[in-house]
């Protein structure tokens, strides 16, 4: 029975390590000379994909939890909020919003003075430096003396409060402090307002240290600026049956809208605020797909359409559109993003005349780029065509027969020859055209054969 209960031990042991939560400590690791450590939570399969992106929650702790970021305190940081509760082992792994599945960052530092506002853009620099991180999803929180910083740091400035994409302050204290009276930052509101930044702020109705007249302060003036964000700033008030300071044992329970109270704060089915933050998102610099090729040619009867792609981010997939005018399009296929870099598609029935074609990539939330436009024509006597035309500062031109070192030049209308270039290849090509508005003659000469055709010039 001995050995047998040893095994089980040893068993239930190695699935504990398995599935436990790792919180890292990073002893001795100065962010700036006002941090030197943190407390840092990366999520199951972080290391898997080398191009995924992570959303990120950067927790900022209460006036009790600072320390000098050595063993013995910075464990202070454990003691509330977020990282309590994956020191605690309650942090779900991942969470489920608008039917898309993200896992978290969580980077907790310890700060040694209370820290002025630099402190969290040192913060952020240095997530984005050293951890793959969705500079598009960058949320913040704390509480008391961290609650504060959210509204001190996001209410300093329109630059601050755009690089956050939502922010939840949890008895924020930030305000002049004057004898009994807590008088509020006045241009906290605008700035967050002309942001766009989404709010969710946590009081207890009956704090005894920081009013909730604050945090009733800066949502109501934020829903009152001259442009209010497009998502209102919300509160979530609770009464505890003892006055308390501590908010955060109910703010950042996984569990908080259980009985569904709260759902007008967060929103339908939103049970807590790591899901609400993920309602939102910044779109910093948001190019999901260079398409570093795209080139379209015959394939028999067919349409073989051939793109490749450069910094693939958070891409759904590809459709594929097609026009017979230029002007009305239809989706005639889609092709899901893989990472791969190098797709295909093959449009089976193309029209038996000028066929237009145009990617357009869509990523996860929905927002989509358009390529540009390639041509093929499935017309007997088709050679080469120019397209579109007028032109503007790229001659472009599509050629079902392949081009070697084949001569084009321009004329124009009195016969003059202003301009020559050597073309080599097939389907979609362009080059440059350094000259004047007009109208003109483009011959392309390859081998014996001559095509002549005539263009305008924009």
């Amino acid at each position: 029975m001995k050995k047998v209960s040893l095994a089980v031990s040893i068993c239930f042991l190695c699935i504990s390590q398995v599935f436990a939560q790792v919180q890292t400590p990073r002893y001795n690791t100065p962010i700036n000379s006002n941090i030197n450590g943190f407390y840092e939570y990366l999520p199951q399969g972080y290391a898997n994909n080398p191009n995924e992106k992570f959303p990120v929650i950067l927790f900022l702790i209460g006036n009790s939890e600072r320390g000098n970021g050595m063993p013995g305190q910075l464990e202070w940081v454990l003691n509330n909020g977020t990282p309590m509760r994956i020191n605690q082992g309650g942090f779900p792994t991942s969470f489920t919003v608008n039917g898309q599945t993200f896992k978290y960052i969580v980077i907790s530092p310890q700060f040694i003075n209370i820290p002025p506002m630099s402190d969290v853009n040192d913060c952020i620099d240095y997530i984005l430096s050293h951890y793959k991180a969705d500079k598009n999803r960058i949320y913040i929180t704390g509480l008391s003396m961290g609650g504060g910083t959210c509204w001190g740091y996001c209410g300093e400035s329109v630059t601050n409060a755009s690089r956050i994409a939502a922010m939840v302050p949890v008895s924020g204290a930030w305000a002049v402090v004057n004898g009994n009276d807590w008088i509020p930052f006045p241009t906290v509101s605008p700035n967050i307002a002309a942001a766009n930044l989404p709010v969710l702020a946590t009081h207890n109705d009956n704090d005894p240290y920081i009013p909730v007249a604050l945090t009733n302060y800066y949502v109501d003036n934020i829903n009152a600026a001259p442009t209010p964000p497009t998502t209102l700033a919300r509160r979530i008030l609770f009464h505890p049956p003892v006055p308390i300071h501590d908010a955060s044992w109910d703010s950042y329970k996984v569990d908080l809208n259980v009985s569904g109270i709260y759902d007008d704060s967060m929103g339908p089915g939103i049970k807590n605020i790591y899901e609400w933050f993920l309602r939102f998102r910044r779109f910093i610099d948001v190019v999901p797909v260079t398409l570093s090729y795209f080139n379209v040619n015959k394939s028999g009867s067919q349409s073989l359409l051939q793109w490749k792609t450069e910094n693939e981010y958070n891409s759904k997939g590809f459709e594929i559109i097609r026009s017979t005018d230029n002007r009305h399009w239809e989706v005639i296929g889609f092709v899901n993003s893989t990472g791969a870099s190098s797709y295909q598609f093959t449009d089976h029935t193309p029209s038996p005349g000028k066929n237009y074609y145009r990617i357009n990539q869509v990523d996860f939330n929905l927002d989509s780029k358009l390529s540009d436009i390639r041509f093929v024509d499935f017309s007997k006597n088709t050679n080469i065509t120019i397209y579109p035309n007028p032109v503007n500062e790229m001659l472009q031109f599509y050629t079902d027969k392949k081009l070697t070192a084949a001569t084009l030049r321009i004329y124009n209308v009195q016969g003059q020859m202003i301009h020559k270039a050597i073309v080599n290849g097939e389907g979609t090509m362009s080059i440059p055209l350094p000259i004047a508005k007009g109208y003109y003659i483009a011959s392309f000469t390859n081998g014996t054969t001559e095509t002549r055709i005539p263009f305008t010039k924009n």
